[in-house]
This record gives structure tokens, sequence and C-alpha cells, in this order.
């Protein structure tokens, strides 16, 4: 039977019900720090869904290489990346030297510096069909400046998403991210506090479908001003695009006059250097890149052919921030960019993903995704291809592997999704592959 939410507990019944049922390793000082937060930040986690990263919320002292230590004197593999970003790893001598040396020049200037033509330039050599980018902090903020983009460039409101794909918190594109395999394929918000009226030009489609992305061409003509899509669905089981599909959705957007969008903030500078262009040959309109660009630092980014950006240059449209193109975050993505341009990292890295996939599939567990992003899904016999498709997983049972792996000293993300970085290495693998066979018996 599948335990309580902890948000379901009052606290202290929430950390009985875990020291009960969810681990055997102590976790006192971390049960007390919760204690304390919770009298004074809100839900006592500084994002919501960190409060069932484990049943409950753990607190961590310092990091190093691929591993982080909690307050609680326990050694934890990292297989989370910090959500991502973490893609060289913790305290990095490259990067450590590098931001050092920034912190002694400035913090930050409100002006410009060499450090932002020097990450543009970066990014542009690196990133196929990259002319020019902008920079901004958060994916968040990135994918709101692409779809202003869109919008300012073809005068048009309407762009359409897809079911499960996740492009940041904010009211216009939290949506359809996880209705049940009950529910209508509509726009639907996915929390309190969504007005109707702020998503009310999306149009929500199934993913993988070029069918109905062209039937909604076809019912809004001259409407949508942009498709945005994770070109791997990793925020929701890691499905991978079915052969031409990418290709197919960038082609119906130029068909129509429409600007394509991939959302890059998971598969950028992950799946291979040039991300997602790279990896599947495919160039879309606008890319949108974050997580890793910076190594663990606040950076997001949005990259396109040089005329899309004609909107921002004749005042038609506005990109701003006070924090845009801080420089310790640059000298981080800088130092970042140099780490994985060395020869055979990304080789290393996917095959190093690859080897825990085929171990867990070993074990009869069915995988989706690449080498360096993966999900795992428990009780599917083939891997699936939609959100529809993931959520026939069975959530309960991962959980209990994810537990058991926290007590074999592996750190995993609650919804079955694994990120490899350049930090791992055989000593880790060998490691985590031993920590499966021992969890999995």
């Amino acid at each position: 039977m599948k335990s309580p939410g902890i948000a379901s507990l009052g606290f202290r019944e929430a950390v009985q019900h875990f020291l009960e049922t969810a681990l055997l390793m102590d976790i006192p000082q971390s049960t007390r720090l919760y204690e304390r937060a919770c009298q004074s930040l809100a839900t006592g986690v500084s994002s919501g869904i960190r409060r069932h990263a484990t049943p409950s919320p753990m607190y961590y002292e310092r990091a190093d290489g691929p591993y982080f230590f909690d307050v609680d004197g326990h050694r934890f593999l990292d297989y989370t990346l910090a959500w991502g970003p973490l893609i060289v790893g913790s305290n990095h001598a490259t990067l450590n030297a590098r931001i050092a040396e920034q912190l002694s020049r400035g913090y930050t200037f409100g002006a410009q510096h060499r450090a932002e033509i020097e990450v543009a330039e970066r990014l542009t050599q690196l990133v196929p069909g990259v002319e020019q980018v902008i920079l901004s902090n958060s994916g968040t903020e990135a994918v709101q400046a692409a779809l202003r983009l869109a919008r300012a460039s073809t005068g048009r409101a309407k762009f359409v998403k897809f079911e499960g794909h996740y492009h940041g918190w904010l009211n216009n594109v939290l949506v359809s991210y996880r209705p049940k395999a009950s529910d209508p394929v509509e726009t639907t918000p996915t929390c309190g506090g969504q007005p109707a009226s702020e998503y009310a030009d999306v149009i929500s489609l199934p993913w993988n479908d070029l069918g109905a992305l062209e039937q909604a061409f076809a019912k809004y003509p001259g409407e949508i001003a942009g498709v945005i899509t994770e070109p791997i669905l990793a925020n929701s089981g890691s499905c991978l695009p079915e052969p031409g599909y990418l290709q197919g959705l960038v082609d119906l957007c130029r068909q129509h006059g429409a600007v394509s969008i991939f959302d890059e903030v998971i598969t950028g500078f992950r799946i291979a250097l040039g991300g997602a262009r790279e990896y599947f040959g495919v160039q879309p309109d606008l890319s949108v890149y974050g997580k890793a660009i910076a190594g663990g630092f606040t950076l997001s980014a949005v990259g396109g052919k040089r005329a899309i950006f004609d909107v921002l240059r004749q005042g038609t449209t506005l990109h701003a921030g006070t924090y845009n193109g801080h420089p310790i975050n640059l000298a981080a993505a800088l130092a970042t960019l140099e780490i994985l341009s060395e020869p055979g990292t990304f080789a290393r890295m996917h095959a190093h993903g690859q080897a825990i996939r085929a171990k867990l599939q070993s074990k009869s567990l069915a995988t989706t995704g690449v080498g360096t992003i993966f999900s795992v899904h428990w009780g599917q016999k083939t891997p699936p291809k939609d959100y529809r498709a993931t959520l026939q997983s069975d959530m309960a049972s991962y959980t209990k592997f994810r537990l058991g792996m926290l007590e074999a000293g592996v750190l995993l993300l609650p919804d079955a999704r694994w990120y490899v970085g350049a930090v791992h290495g055989e000593e880790q693998l060998a490691q985590v592959t031993s920590a499966i066979d021992k969890v999995l018996g």
C-alpha cells in the first residue's frame, strides 16, 4: 500500500511515520532542522517538490565531487546532480579558481563586462545553428523570453505546449503538466492560483503525434506564434521523440509561420556539447538553455538565428533583468563549458549511464532516455513513448527501491529520473551497480 504523503500528516506524525517505515538510518539532525525550518520558512523548504524528495526532507552540509554529505554524517553517491546543474560535480578545482578570481574583481556590475561576450561567443561556437543569444538566470525566465520573442516576431498570441512537458512554474506554462490518464486532452491548470485568463492562449496537445499538431495549425490558422517542446521528455519519464518527430515539428512551424522552440534546460550541454540540435541533427528557431550550462550556478540563455532577435534591436519588445549576465555565473559557465569540451567527455558520460541502464534492465526493468538523462519505469514491459504512457509505471515500487538505495548510500530523485555527469567514473559505477544488486536482491 502506498504510504501517505507527508503533507497529509501533522509534522510530528509525519516524522514518526518516516522514522518507523521509510529509512533504517538515523537522521536526527535533519529532523530537528526541518522542524525548525517550518517555524519561519513556509512549507519548511525553498522549492515545493523538495518536501517529498525523501519521506522527510534531509539536510546537506557539503558536497565534493560526486558525493553529498548530510548533517547526520552520511555520505551519498549523488545521481540527482541537484536536479541537473552539477554536471561536473561539486568543489571542482577549475570552477573554484575561476569563481574566486572573479570574486576578487567584483560581484556584479549591472553593466557590461568581457565575460558576457566570451560566453555568447562560446555558445555560438558550440551549438549548431545558434548565431546569437540572450542571457538570463533561470530556465523559467528564459522560457518566457523565448515565448515573448515568438509572439513579438509573429504578431500572434497563441502557442502550443505538450502534456507532461515542464517549462517553468509561471501560470501561462504550468498547464497540462500532470493530468490524470482519464482527463481529456485540454489545457488545464496544475495548481491553485492559476486564473484561466493567464493560459487562455495555450493549446495543449499530446506529444509524439505530428497529426495532432497539424490539426492544431488547421484549427487556428494564422494564430499560433510558436510551439515549445522538450526534445526529450525529461521531466515526465525521459521519453524519446519518435524518429522524424522533432524535424516534423520544426517543418510544420516553418510551414505555418510559427516559431519552433526547444526547451533544452535539461538536455542542453547534457546529451551533447551542442545539445539536442547536435544529438538529433535538428535546428529549431529558438533553444532555451539552463541547468548544466554553468555547473551549479544560476544562468540560462536563449539562442537562435540572428534575425529572430531583431525585435529586440528594433525596440518592438524588451528583454531585461538586474542579474542578467551576472559575472560570477558567467565565470562558472566558461569553466564548465571548458571542462565539457574536453575530448571524450560525452562518450564517457553516456557509457556510464548506459551501463547503469543495462544493470537495471537486467532486473527486468524498463528504462527510457539516453546515457546522461534517463528514467526507470517499474511494471512496464516496454518503454513509454509519451506522458500518458508513463502513468502506468508503479511509482510505489520505485519509491521502495529509492529508499533502499538511499540506505545503500546512493541518492536518487523521487520521480525515477537519473542524472549522469562528467564527475561519475569507474569507482562510482562499481558502487552504484553493487547497490542495485543489493537492493533488488
